[in-house]
């Protein structure tokens, strides 16, 4: 029979401990939620104590459990599967299991992480929720390059200064690359300035006027994840 409300949170709150006390208070955490079957008939055994069908990684791994049991107890057009899948296992009585895969210190590597270990389970043959189409997929390294930036454009300044992440901004006119800081901006704009932004205020060239490309320099991550 479909589950309660207090069900749900009695549930939701556990999974919170669990995770908690697995992250041993690292900044970043990068987890699998698991379908536990269905009701009285076992899944096949394997490393997970039940069959992963989504791969995230958070900084506030509790709250984002929270997002997930909301989200999936008000459904709308616009929910994402993992949402959809979530609401399933609540209307056969069921709950999300939760495993806790990797532990990181910075954005950058909680991202790669959780890339690393969604190629991993679909190689496995585990069928994921997750709406990135690279998870889906073996990519190569300029894939990865691109697949990397695109995804720590949106981390916050203060990451980005955390990990020692820097803006490189090459003119097509041939002028000398600039390296911008983003440690600079962490410290005197708002908490939630994204590299993005900080990356477009300094993108034009003081050379030519051109905007200028721009990436972030990190190529020790690439060569970590490649090696693993």
């Amino acid at each position: 029979m479909p589950l309660y409300p207090i069900d749900i949170e009695k549930r939701l709150k556990a999974l919170q401990r669990q995770a908690r006390y697995e992250a041993e208070g690292a900044p970043y955490v990068i987890y699998a939620l698991l379908d536990p079957g269905e009701p009285g008939l076992p899944f096949t055994e394997g490393p997970f104590n039940g069959i992963p069908f989504y791969v995230g990684q958070s900084c506030e791994i509790e709250r984002r459990l929270r997002r997930h049991f909301r989200k999936s107890q008000k459904l709308n057009p616009d929910c994402q599967m993992v949402h959809r899948h979530i609401a399933r296992l609540f209307a056969l009585g069921r709950l999300p299991r939760l495993a806790i895969l990797e532990t990181t210190q910075t954005r950058s590597q909680s991202l790669m992480a959780e890339l690393r270990w969604g190629q991993h389970l679909m190689r496995a043959g585990f069928q994921l929720t997750n709406t990135s189409a690279d998870i889906e997929r073996v990519i190569s390294h300029t894939e990865l390059e691109a697949w990397l930036d695109f995804r720590r454009s949106s981390m916050l300044a203060s990451e980005a200064a955390q990990e020692g992440a820097m803006i490189v901004h090459k003119c097509n006119c041939g002028h000398v690359d600039r390296w911008i800081d983003p440690a600079d901006y962490a410290a005197c704009w708002s908490k939630r300035l994204r590299v993005c932004k900080i990356a477009m205020r300094t993108q034009q060239c003081p050379g030519c006027g051109e905007a200028c490309i721009w990436s972030l320099e990190d190529r020790e991550l690439l060569s970590a994840y490649f090696t693993n």
